[in-house]
């Protein structure tokens, strides 16, 4: 009997297969779009982290999808654990089917043929349930107890070599799962296709699961580290939304129309509106008026017809539709009928890209052309790398304009100031139009009053206007600067 050390290791020339490798979806959305659409076929990886990492989570929800696409998979482990143990840890999941085990799941053990045989022993069996079994994918738990079972350099390089062959000639795409991290010089590292790491980044007290991919032969991945979580439905990864946004290229287009933004004295101040596809800022105190400024925008959107969209972090749903009928906006029938729908999301220990997509999936599914986004500060704080909220924001605001969504986002100043307001240059930069809306004193009252920072493609004058609220929601009511005598033309 031949050395399977050495007859696989020639066994890829010997196969003649010189055509295009064909990219195995996972069944993971998120996976297979960080991977570039998939593993490609017949390869050999690596799947590294520490211990509660994700890995085995991970690899069995592959399994599984690729069991019941009606491919055989088998489930190879090297540790001294139970086969009954391992499926228990993930039987409440939501992708896991006990029909499919002993059919299309074939599970195996190798510890005690590692164990007694070493490397060739180990080898050999592969190989013998690869031609018994004819599998379509291999998982191959405690990799680690390999490199543990202690070979020569040498030897494990020709193993993993032999390996590689092997699951090349069987078209088995295989996983190797091995509690470690980094991208080492090791044969495990070198020798393989691809090298996949789950870790956890910690933030204060919170803890935060990335999955980064540090090489893939044979496709156009993501670079850089993206975040996942584990749920009842399994592994969910969310490609980081930058990354995503820097590959899609996505160049906005422009338009010369103008939507009323509800308030029609502000209307006749500002030209006519905003331009359609753009996004304004609402600069302002607490309780100015810049979250009722945002639900007239998007009353207007619902009275022409359109669908909208609400993105909050502070009061809930209930409380905003409160505000709205004490100043004389029914939204509740549009909330009943579907036209306005709302995302409420805490700004604790939730995943910025997981509310990008959520709100874009809502965005492109119901096709929404009005989005109010009431409390920037609340989508900047769930970004948990701070040196990613420019990046995010930027990404998140060239999506809304590609879409053509007319984006209200309402943005907090201190109560009181000296002076007016210095703006982030950044900020800046990711809005069309900036409105300021503050409390002045006049004859020891405190006004309320608006005006524009910035407003591009459109005639206006920077000059203050006092805005008054009432039960018929927001009225727009002369200068600012002769508030003692209000001027009943307006603007």
């Amino acid at each position: 009997m031949s050395d399977p050390l050495q007859s696989s290791a020639s066994a890829d020339i010997a196969s003649g297969r010189t055509h295009r490798i064909a990219l195995l979806g996972t069944g993971i959305a998120g996976f297979d779009e960080i991977l570039g659409g998939g593993l490609p076929a017949g390869s050999l990886y690596l799947i590294q982290g520490l211990a509660g990492s994700g890995k085995t989570t991970l690899a069995s929800q592959v399994a599984f999808m690729q069991a019941r696409a009606g491919r055989q998979v088998m489930l190879l482990t090297l540790i001294a654990e139970s086969h009954a143990k391992m499926l228990n840890h993930v039987s409440n999941f939501d992708f896991f089917d006990d029909s499919l085990v002993g059919h299309q799941i074939q599970m195996l053990s190798g510890y005690a043929s590692l164990a007694s045989g070493g490397l060739r022993g180990l080898l050999r069996l592969i190989s013998a349930e690869l031609n018994r079994h004819r599998p379509g994918m291999l998982v191959i738990d405690g990799f680690r107890s390999v490199r543990d079972s202690g070979p020569s350099d040498l030897n494990l390089s020709e193993f993993m070599h032999a390996l590689n062959s092997l699951v090349f000639t069987m078209n088995c795409t295989t996983l190797l799962l091995s509690p470690v991290e980094g991208n080492m010089p090791e044969s495990e590292n070198t020798l393989v296709d691809g090298v996949i790491e789950l870790s956890q980044y910690e933030s204060g007290m919170q803890l935060v699961r990335e999955i980064k991919v540090f090489k893939l032969r044979g496709a156009n991945h993501l670079l850089g580290k993206h975040v996942f979580e584990i749920n009842q439905s399994g592994v969910e990864i969310f490609p980081r939304f930058e990354a995503t946004a820097t590959r899609a290229g996505k160049v906005p287009g422009t338009s010369d129309r103008y939507v009323s933004v509800g308030i029609p004295s502000w209307d006749k101040c500002i030209g006519g509106g905003v331009v359609s596809g753009s996004l304004t800022c609402l600069l302002g105190s607490p309780g100015v008026g810049k979250t009722l400024m945002g639900l007239h925008f998007i009353e207007q959107g619902l009275k022409d017809e359109q669908q909208c969209l609400i993105v909050g972090f502070y009061e809930s749903p209930e409380r905003l539709l409160a505000k709205a009928r004490k100043a004389g906006m029914r939204l509740d029938d549009y909330l009943e009928s579907g036209a306005l729908q709302m995302l409420w999301q805490l700004p604790l220990e939730t995943l910025c890209d997981d509310l990008a997509k959520r709100m874009l999936d809502n965005i492109g599914r119901r096709g929404v052309t009005r989005l109010l986004i009431d409390g920037v500060d609340g989508l900047r704080s769930i970004v948990v790398q701070q040196q990613r909220v420019r990046p995010f924001l930027v990404a998140l605001t060239n999506e809304l304009r590609s879409r053509g969504v007319t984006t209200f986002i309402t943005e907090q100043l201190p109560y009181f100031r000296e002076s007016r307001p210095q703006v982030d240059p950044s900020s800046s930069q990711l809005y069309e139009n900036m409105m300021l809306l503050e409390y002045v004193a006049r004859n020891e009252v405190n006004r309320r009053q608006i005006s524009v920072m910035k407003l591009r493609e459109n005639g206006y004058d920077g000059a203050a206007r006092l805005m008054n609220i009432s039960d018929a929601g927001i009225e727009i009511d002369g200068l600012a600067a002769t508030a003692s005598t209000p001027l009943a033309d307006g603007c």
